[in-house]
């Protein structure tokens, strides 16, 4: 497996105003500090490819994906996400990335219940097929620009808890559409990687490690807190800080073969980014080589 940063560490596009924007070139810059050789692209980082591409390359940093909310839950919307993910598509593929990170497009309501959602609000069986067959599309639509698309289980979207989650890797095609493996969100959402894996392991093809701080969790659920105020509240902690059973992940991942990327992942922290970045690194580097 092959280990990454991501921009969020140091820019949240969530919550913009949690810390004043890390210029992309410091960012860079203490992504190499951090220990790191690669990263997805993502908020701050500038919007010209060509621009990207030689940041990148000055530092010695491998480019690889970006994430993108997409609506493909209504047919409607189709030609407005296919505009969205091929312009991040497109910027990613000449800085050299080859992943396309989409996530289901949520709304305020959902972000409002995010951990605590009521599933009986969810999509429809409609948009179940629409956002299956959105997907398919777009890994279609990609496949010329050899990018692949994985599906990001998150919360604030409608593929978030336990049995959004198995329903969307139940209705997509495995041939055309992975699965990128956000274990972090998906505990915030109720569910367990480790309950996953043996059925549906094969489906992972990027992941995102983050872990949860329990006592974050119980009171953004007790007191129905959005998204952004569990991340003002840093729901997720470096990794080992939480009830995410990352070694094990970490083992099954290594054990099964996989070669993919690791992103970690630190939405927010109240350590400096770069710090918090290290740490993460450093943690899985040691679970690897016990």
């Amino acid at each position: 497996m092959k280990i990454s940063t991501a921009p969020c560490n140091w820019n949240n596009g969530d919550i913009p105003d949690f810390r004043p924007y890390t210029h992309y070139s410091q960012m860079l810059d203490e992504m190499v500090e951090a220990g790191y050789g690669a990263t997805e692209w993502g908020p701050g980082m500038p919007g010209d490819p060509a621009v990207v591409r030689e940041e990148m390359a000055r530092r010695d940093l491998q480019m690889v994906g970006a994430f993108v909310r997409l609506g493909y839950r209504d047919r409607d919307k189709w030609d407005e996400a296919d505009r969205e993910a091929l312009a991040v598509a497109e910027r990613v593929r000449a800085a050299g990335g080859t992943v396309l990170v989409a996530a289901e497009l949520g709304d305020e309501r959902r972000d409002q219940e995010a951990g605590h959602v009521d599933e009986s609000r969810g999509l429809t069986d409609e948009q179940w097929k629409n956002l299956a067959d959105g997907l398919a599309h777009l890994a279609d639509l990609l496949e010329p620009m050899g990018m692949q698309v994985v599906l990001h289980n998150h919360v604030g979207t409608y593929v978030e808890t336990a049995a959004e989650t198995k329903r969307f890797l139940d209705e997509t095609d495995p041939a055309k559409v992975g699965w990128c493996l956000d274990v972090g969100h998906l505990a915030y959402g109720g569910g367990n990687a480790l309950d996953y894996l043996p059925e549906y392991g094969h489906r992972v093809k990027h992941v995102h490690l983050k872990d949860v701080d329990p006592e974050v969790l119980r009171k953004a659920r007790e007191e129905k807190w959005s998204f952004g105020d569990a991340l003002r509240n840093i729901i997720f902690p470096e990794l080992g800080d939480g009830i995410v059973d990352i070694p094990a992940i970490i083992r099954w991942l290594k054990e099964t073969g996989y070669d993919g990327w690791v992103v970690l992942e630190q939405d927010t922290t109240h350590k400096h980014p770069k710090e918090a970045a290290r740490i993460n690194r450093e943690y899985v580097e040691r679970v690897l080589a016990s």
